[in-house]
């Protein structure tokens, strides 16, 4: 599978939450982020810097959001994409709760993690936690990286939220 494609895929399969949600999430008034997607001012791009991401990755990489569904970039996501090999990581942070599984939640597959935000749990190549109304996942795209290395980018994610 190509990072085009995981990342097409890891959209889709948004696309498909948010789809099978419809019936369920309160609409608001037209100005409420029910989804989460408000960025509150948060700079996703910021919360990894363009040198720890090669570090992590190897070598040089580029950094921007995600293209979202519309063309435009996705305000939840930054993707690191190493330039000299087949790595890629991805970042989202959700405003609130909206995409976060819950103890319990058939979407929860993994191990649950003590002392990362209010709530984390990590499956292979990725790791989810809530901290002080934000849902984050750090998630291996392609490439060779370690699950070790991805916690600990989800701890320094963590330690610059706000």
């Amino acid at each position: 599978m190509t990072r085009r494609t995981a990342v097409l895929y890891l959209t889709l399969t948004l696309a498909l939450v948010v789809s099978a949600c419809d019936g369920g999430l309160e609409v608001g008034n037209g100005d409420d982020d029910v989804l989460g997607l408000g960025d509150r001012g948060l700079d996703r791009c910021s919360l990894i810097s363009e040198t720890e991401a090669e570090e992590w990755l190897g070598g040089p990489v580029e950094v921007a959001p995600s293209e979202g569904f519309d063309g435009e970039p996705d305000p939840v996501t930054c993707f690191y994409d190493s330039v000299d090999s087949n790595a890629s990581i991805l970042i989202q942070v959700y405003d609130g709760e909206v995409f976060f599984a819950e103890v319990g939640s058939a979407a929860r597959v993994g191990e649950t993690i003590e002392g990362l935000g209010e709530d984390a749990f990590k499956g292979q190549g990725s790791v989810k936690f809530l901290q002080n109304d934000w849902s984050a996942s750090v998630s291996l795209i392609s490439g060779l990286i370690p699950d070790e290395d991805i916690l600990e980018m989800a701890e320094l994610v963590s330690s610059r939220l706000p």
